[in-house]
């Protein structure tokens, strides 16, 4: 997403931020999955090595989307931050022409269509904000 919003010349108007719905990776202190990693790199998508955090209350005020894979993530989401009074809480492929779950690559192990899915449902939600 921070590629394609650069791309556009977009980035000084949005606040890009990754939150897991689940702790474990920032009390594990587990850095970004090397299959991922790959992935990236083999696409040409800048990123940097992070720890994931888990989303919190505070985040559904700061801002203006909040964006999950699936359904799961969704109810996770939801069980944190509250009710979604301003309709902020979304799969990011609803804003596709074909509206699924992103499947989870940790479980699959195909991160080949995480990515894709991910390319497209950025791609659909940009095109959504115009």
């Amino acid at each position: 997403m921070k590629q394609m919003v650069a791309e556009k010349g977009l980035a000084d108007k949005f606040e890009i931020a990754s939150a897991a719905t689940e702790g474990y990776n920032e009390m594990a202190h587990e850095a970004l999955d090397y299959r991922a990693a790959d992935m990236l790199k083999q696409m040409k998508v800048p990123f940097t090595q992070h720890y994931s955090r888990q989303i919190r209350k505070s985040d559904y005020d700061k801002f203006d989307y909040i964006l999950a894979m699936d359904d799961n993530n969704v109810r996770d989401i939801l069980d944190i931050v509250g009710e979604d009074k301003d309709h902020k809480v979304h799969r990011l492929l609803d804003f596709t022409k074909n509206p699924r779950p992103v499947k989870d690559p940790w479980y699959t192990g195909n991160f080949d269509e995480a990515y894709w899915d991910i390319y497209e449902g950025c791609q659909a939600f940009l095109d959504s904000l115009n």
